[in-house]
C-alpha cells in the first residue's frame, strides 16, 4: 500500500506538512503517510504518550477509532487545528502565532461530530508496529481440557517468523532527515507502472491477483484482464478500492493475509506483489502462496527495495548505520526459486550518485522536485540494473 498521490485530500495534507516540517519535528499520521513523510509514526506509538511528544498530529476523520482514545481526547484539548480538508484535520501542539485556529470551520466541526459518536474505548491491546498482511488475532486460550485422541487432533501450524522492524523506511532515500518531493515519489510509482505494462502487456482474458492491493490502482494498468482480485488487510483501503471500482464487475476485493491465501491452487494466471514485499510479516510464505495459486506457466511480478544497492554499500563501506531494508537480487531470486518460480527478467529502479555519497543527500534535497534530475535518476536506474539500483523488479514464471 503506497501513498495515494492522486487523491487531492491526501496530497494537499502531505504538501502542507512538507511546508511546515523542521528537522526535529515528530509527526503522527495514518500509515500511508510513511511513504510521503519519512518521519511519520504510526498511532500505535502514541499509547501512553502526551500529545506534546509530537509536533504534528494528522487525523483522518473516518479513522478516528484507530487513535488511542485518551490520546485523541488530549489532542483536542491541548493542540490547535491548523489545517483541515474534507478528509483530514492536522493539529499543531506548538502552533506558530500566524497559524489560524480552525476549530469553528465546517471541516473541524465534522471531525468533532465524528469523534462524538465513537464507541467507548476498548481495553488497550498492543498494535503491531508494521504494515504487514498479518493473520487474525488468535482467540483467547480456553480452559484446560482432556487431550483428544490423536486421530482427532490436527497438526499445529508452523509458527510465523518474526516480523520485519517497523523502523525500516519504505524507500532507501527516506532515511532520517530526508524529505522526498511529491514529484520524485510520483516518478518512482510511474516507473513501476511502466514496468508492469511492459512486463505483462494487456494480460488479455487473464485472471490476475493483486497482493497488498491498497486502493486497487494497479488494475487499471491491465486493460485486457477478465477479472482482477485485490487482497489486503487494510480495511479502509479495501473500502476505497471497492468504491472506486463499484461500476467495474471484473474487479473484486477481499481482506486476506498474503501468507494464507484463501484461494484454490492454480486460480490465477498472473499475480502482482508491488511496493509491499518489505512490509509483509512473512515474505517467503507470501511468495510461496502466490506460486501456489498461480496456474502452471503463470507469472508473478514483484518489486523490492535493494539492500545491496550502491547507496547502501557505500554506507556500509564507511561504517555508517544502514537501515534494515529490502532484499538483495540474489536473495529474492532464491526465494522465488524455492517457491517453484523461475526469474525471467530483472530491471533496476532509480540511481542517483548523490545518494551513494554519505552526507550528500541533505545538500541535494532541493533537487527532489527537479524534473531534470528525477528523469536522470530514472534512466540511471535502468542502465545500472537491479544489482546497483535503489530498487528492482523481477518477473518470474511458474514452471
Amino acid at each position: 500500500m503506497s501513498f495515494p498521490h492522486d487523491d487531492a485530500a491526501w496530497a494537499e495534507t502531505a504538501e502542507f506538512l512538507r511546508g511546515q516540517l523542521t528537522p526535529s519535528d515528530r509527526v503522527l499520521a495514518p500509515d500511508p503517510f510513511r511513504w510521503a513523510i519519512p518521519r511519520a509514526e504510526r498511532f500505535a506509538t502514541a499509547a501512553g504518550r502526551p500529545p506534546g511528544d509530537y509536533r504534528w498530529v494528522v487525523t483522518h476523520k473516518g479513522e478516528l477509532d484507530r487513535i488511542p482514545r485518551s490520546f485523541l481526547d488530549a489532542v483536542v484539548r491541548q493542540a490547535r487545528p491548523v489545517f483541515a480538508n474534507p478528509v483530514f484535520v492536522v493539529f499543531a501542539t506548538r502552533p506558530q502565532p500566524d497559524q489560524p485556529d480552525l476549530t469553528e470551520t465546517d471541516h473541524v466541526r465534522a471531525f468533532t461530530a465524528n469523534m462524538a459518536v465513537l464507541p467507548p474505548e476498548p481495553e488497550p491491546e498492543p498494535e503491531p508496529l508494521f504494515l504487514a498482511l498479518d493473520e487474525p488475532e488468535p482467540p483467547p486460550p480456553a480452559a484446560p481440557q482432556p487431550a483428544p485422541a490423536p486421530a482427532m487432533s490436527p497438526p499445529p501450524r508452523a509458527p510465523r517468523p518474526p516480523s520485519r522492524p517497523a523502523s525500516a523506511p519504505p524507500r532507501p532515500w527516506l532515511v532520517p532527515g530526508g524529505v522526498p518531493g511529491t514529484r520524485r515519489e510520483a516518478a518512482f510509482q510511474a516507473e513501476l507502472d511502466w514496468l508492469i505494462a511492459d512486463y505483462l502487456g494487456p494480460a488479455a482474458e487473464e485472471a490476475v491477483l493483486d497482493i497488498a492491493c491498497g486502493q486497487g490502482r494497479l488494475g487499471a494498468l491491465l486493460p485486457g484482464v477478465a477479472r482482477i482480485t485485490g487482497i489486503d488487510i487494510a480495511e479502509p483501503a479495501l473500502a476505497e478500492a471497492a468504491a472506486r471500482h463499484a461500476a467495474l464487475p471484473r474487479f473484486a476485493f477481499a481482506r486476506m493475509d498474503a501468507a494464507r491465501l484463501d484461494f484454490p491452487d492454480s486460480s490465477f494466471d498472473t499475480a502482482l506483489l508491488i511496493d509491499s514485499l518489505e512490509m509483509l510479516a512473512d515474505p517467503a510464505a507470501a511468495l510461496a502462496e502466490a506460486a501456489r495459486v498461480l496456474a502452471r506457466g503463470g507469472r508473478l511480478m514483484v518489486s523490492a527495495m535493494n539492500r545491496d544497492s550502491l547507496f547502501l554499500r557505500a554506507q556500509r563501506r564507511l561504517g555508517l548505520p544502514v537501515p534494515s531494508l529490502g532484499f538483495g537480487v540474489a536473495e529474492l531470486t532464491g526465494m522465488l526459486r524455492a517457491a517453484g518460480l523461475t526469474v525471467q527478467r530483472a530491471d533496476g529502479l532509480f540511481v542517483s550518485p548523490g545518494w551513494a555519497l554519505p552526507g550528500a543527500a541533505p545538500g541535494l534535497a532541493a533537487l527532489e522536485e527537479e524534473p531534470e534530475f528525477i528523469e536522470a535518476a530514472r534512466r540511471l536506474g535502468r542502465r545500472a540494473g537491479p544489482e546497483d539500483a535503489l530498487g528492482f523488479c523481477l518477473l518470474a514464471r511458474k514452471v
